[in-house]
């Protein structure tokens, strides 16, 4: 199947169907559907599980907070027992279904695979960090979708980009992810968090290899794997994200700033946070902040 590039901020969600499966409930352990090919992105919540599901002939064990995504060309066949919200997408409302007779069962046209950073990162298989607030925005869209009322569509498609970001940020976190990788999951969490905690420290790849007991070369090899970023783009982006917070909310002046962040030159942290937010420093407070002490 082709894929066409687009920009996250393109996408208009339509929904095609939404609904609650909850006779997944009933079946013994290791019942398994019919296998079925996705046409359409699909996306699930799981609220009970004790079985599973196939994507792509790879078998993925479910639990309660795991959130599935399917993509068009994809192939599927559930292993019950297990309970879920489901949602059904039309990413860029342009398929033409009739939503009030969608049935994925049936044989249809696939929908075009679209490519870009947000999507792409997004595994077959995320944990929900905060399953309580999934759960509302799935029954917000659920309920929506049954009963519309004014604005109902342009609602829908703002709760389904929420959705879609929130997945996709869910991807870049070292527990999100139950993909490629994921047996290094707990040892890749200690490293983000040496990170985070020695933000004001010059961080060096052999630093963080240690924490992780690897060599740095294997190291580099299974967080890039892991997080989809090198290691030394994640630590300028928390080094970024942390100068943007000080900016934004402190006096601080950008030298002071700069060293917070762990750079000993305020002329190389100006260029990396120009090049990472494209816009200096200065310039960045005054369009983020009240008025604050300036430099």
């Amino acid at each position: 199947m082709q894929v066409v590039p687009i920009d996250f901020s393109q996408i208009v969600p339509r929904v095609l169907k939404a609904y609650y499966y909850s006779d997944g409930k009933k079946y013994g352990k290791r019942f398994e559907l019919k296998e079925r090919s996705i046409y359409d992105y699909e996306i699930e919540l799981i609220t009970f599980s004790a079985g599973g599901m196939y994507i792509d002939k790879v078998y993925y064990p479910v639990a309660k907070g795991d959130i599935i995504f399917r993509k068009p060309g994809q192939t599927t066949k559930a292993v019950l027992p297990y309970t879920c919200y489901a949602v059904i997408l039309d990413i860029m409302d342009n398929t033409g279904k009739d939503s009030a007779a969608y049935d994925f069962n049936k044989p249809q046209a696939y929908q075009q695979l679209y490519t870009c950073p947000a999507l792409e990162r997004i595994p077959p298989i995320i944990k929900a960090t905060a399953f309580e607030q999934y759960s509302v925005l799935f029954d917000a869209i659920l309920k929506e979708y049954i009963n519309p009322g004014p604005e109902s569509e342009t609602l829908l498609k703002g709760y389904c980009l929420e959705l879609l970001c929130r997945i996709s940020r869910e991807a870049i976190r070292p527990e999100g992810c139950r993909g490629a990788g994921s047996a290094y999951r707990t040892i890749i969490r200690h490293v983000t968090e040496y990170v985070e905690q020695n933000i004001s420290k010059k961080i060096l790849l052999k630093d963080l290899a240690a924490v992780a007991g690897m060599s740095p070369n294997y190291f580099h090899r299974v967080f890039t794997k892991t997080m989809g970023m090198t290691p030394n783009a994640f630590i300028i982006s928390k080094k970024m994200s942390k100068a943007r917070e000080l900016l934004a909310t402190t006096g601080d002046t950008i030298a002071t700033i700069s060293e917070k962040c762990g750079f000993d030159n305020v002329a190389y942290f100006s260029y990396v946070f120009r090049r990472y937010s494209g816009i200096t420093p200065s310039a960045f407070r005054i369009a983020y902040s009240y008025p604050v002490g300036q430099d």
